[in-house]
């Protein structure tokens, strides 16, 4: 794990920078070059619109993954304000991002007279991939780390010292601040990326032979909120703040709006459904572009 690629000193190279700007570089031009693949008779220059949405969601959703997290974390960044600007530290809550992305693009494709749910079809496999590439960042920043586990476990890992999750154990007195490495825990951000890595090729297959427009979308919003979940029975940095739900269980923040997100995702699929009468298809399904 690198946190940082290269220092000139005035100019550090963060990985997780570096791997956030890798997810939308990547995904932006994939999903334009898909948005050219779609047929639309009446609506011309998709791709030209689909890369203008994405440079609307590249600034809404870092801004409400920022927030999101600010939010969740608030006692620490309470503490020291200044904090809240150093995004290259890590920082960020896909969920944050995600829901100012949907929000944003429900808006921008009704004004440019765009099915939202089209373009979101087109959009979100790349959604999937970039995430991936993101805790991938996450994994080198050391930040959204895992539970501790004994040092004979398959894939357990340790951390550097100068790592999020390092920082965090010296303060919480579980390692000692002349440490070089962290204790092994469970290489969750790992995890994380193989599912969505995994859900990207999914939605890929999906996307040639969806039945209507929102359906490659609303599979996306039922699968990344359970594995999202899944994922989080094994979160270590339970900083974040877990929520006592009716006395039951505790869940994270982001295990309460998986639940919330997939509830939604699934009733609003079986909507759709009927409303096409449990078959047919009202989806322009993506072919080549023309030479």
């Amino acid at each position: 794990m690198h946190p940082i690629i290269f220092d000139l000193g005035f100019l550090p190279l963060h990985t997780y920078g570096l791997m956030i700007a890798i997810a939308f570089l990547v995904g932006m031009q994939l999903a334009a070059r898909d948005a050219r693949r779609v047929d639309l008779s009446t609506k011309r220059e998709f791709d030209k619109f689909v890369l203008d949405l994405c440079f609307g969601i590249l600034i809404v959703s870092m801004i409400g993954s920022r927030i999101m997290f600010i939010i969740v974390n608030w006692d620490e960044y309470s503490r020291d304000p200044i904090k809240i600007f150093r995004i290259w530290e890590g920082g960020l809550v896909f969920y944050g991002g995600l829901i100012s992305a949907i929000l944003y693009s429900v808006y921008y494709a009704r004004k440019h007279g765009h099915d939202f749910f089209l373009v979101a079809d087109t959009l979100i496999p790349f959604v999937a991939l970039g995430a991936m590439f993101g805790r991938l960042g996450c994994f080198a920043a050391g930040c959204c780390w895992g539970q501790t586990v004994d040092a004979s476990f398959p894939v357990g890992v340790q951390f550097p010292a100068g790592s999020l999750i390092y920082s965090s154990m010296v303060r919480n007195g579980l390692i000692g601040p002349s440490a070089e490495w962290t204790l092994h825990v469970h290489p969750v951000q790992i995890y994380d990326a193989v599912g969505e890595l995994c859900i990207f090729l999914l939605l890929s297959f999906i996307r040639t032979r969806k039945r209507f427009h929102g359906h490659v979308f609303l599979v996306f919003m039922f699968l990344y909120p359970l594995w999202r979940s899944t994922v989080e029975t094994f979160r270590g940095d339970k900083e974040r703040g877990l929520v006592d739900v009716f006395g039951l269980v505790k869940l994270s923040t982001s295990q309460i709006i998986s639940i919330l997100v997939a509830t939604a995702a699934v009733s609003i699929l079986f909507a759709l459904r009927r409303r096409m009468g449990g078959g047919g298809s009202d989806a322009d399904v993506p072919k080549p572009a023309s030479a």
